[in-house]
């Protein structure tokens, strides 16, 4: 629901931490930060008010920009399944049970499915994974190739399959997640690179971007109306509806927009999140 500017501003004075997405909101679709964008983080600093990235990535593609714009604070990364600061402390990390770990690979190699571990700071692949490279490629991510994922199963954060038969990444996900009382959930989509390829994902049940920011508030001792949003995409919905003012980028999904309290007049490409943080230090000073 839209809010006028004088009750925007009014309850911007409020805020003392702004949660931006990456893709579609931070990064243009050339993967730059705007130059409005690195100026205002570093003014709004001086005024006292942390910003933090908030991603699907994994934490190592989002360290680099993070380093760019002088940020310390913690990352959310993976959809909330890590809260960890850009070199260093983990605050919280939701890892999938090793039984479970072990059970995709007893299923990828039943089936004769690629498969590769998210880990911390790592996307982790074997030697035998060749379709995994390039997925990982479009990720930034760092990577580690290992002779066998057995010695890697303690702390993994994501597991992800990849095919060609659709029919029996539905099979394993199946087998993975029982229908009642499971403790983690299964997604299938496929991929936008190759035509015939799927990719089957394996992480913790109940965890998003909303999971994670609760972490941060918690850590820094934050109310929700002190905190603000900024997103463009269907992940970005939940973590949206816990703030005190929710953003959403001019080529946001429409129910991102709807859901917004202040829609930017700019796009990702325009760097539209620096359109909101010029509004945002206004409001602090005049507070």
């Amino acid at each position: 629901m839209k809010v006028d500017l004088s009750e925007l501003k009014k309850r911007l004075k409020k805020i003392k931490l702004v949660a931006c997405d990456l893709d579609g909101t931070l990064l243009s679709s050339e993967n730059q930060v705007g130059e409005g964008t690195m100026q205002l983080v570093k003014e709004l600093k001086d005024h006292g008010i942390r910003f933090i990235l908030i991603t699907g990535r994994v934490h190592s593609a989002s360290v680099k920009y993070a380093k760019k714009l002088g940020i310390e604070d913690p990352i959310v990364s993976l959809n909330g399944a890590l809260v960890k600061f850009p070199e260093g402390e983990t605050i919280k990390a939701f890892y999938l049970p090793e039984k479970k770990v072990l059970k995709a690979l007893d299923l990828a190699e039943r089936y004769f499915v690629n498969i590769l571990f998210y880990s911390e700071d790592k996307v982790i692949y074997t030697p035998e994974n060749t379709i995994f490279p390039s997925y990982i490629g479009n990720l930034e991510a760092e990577t580690m190739e290992v002779d066998s994922y057995y010695d890697h199963t303690d702390k993994v954060l994501r597991v992800v399959f990849s095919s060609d038969r659709s029919l029996v990444l539905h099979r394993i996900a199946h087998k993975l997640e029982p229908p009642f009382f499971s403790n983690i959930s299964t997604s299938i989509y496929p991929s936008l690179k190759y035509d015939r390829l799927t990719y089957l994902e394996v992480k913790r049940r109940g965890i998003s971007k909303a999971t994670g920011l609760k972490y941060v508030c918690k850590y820094y001792g934050l109310k929700r109306r002190e905190i603000a949003g900024i997103g463009d995409f269907y992940n970005d919905l939940e973590f949206l509806k816990k703030v005190g003012v929710a953003v959403a980028m001019k080529n946001a999904i429409a129910e991102v927009r709807f859901n917004a309290d202040y829609v930017t007049t700019k796009t990702n490409d325009e760097d539209g999140v620096s359109e909101f943080l010029e509004i945002l230090l206004d409001a602090k000073k005049s507070a």
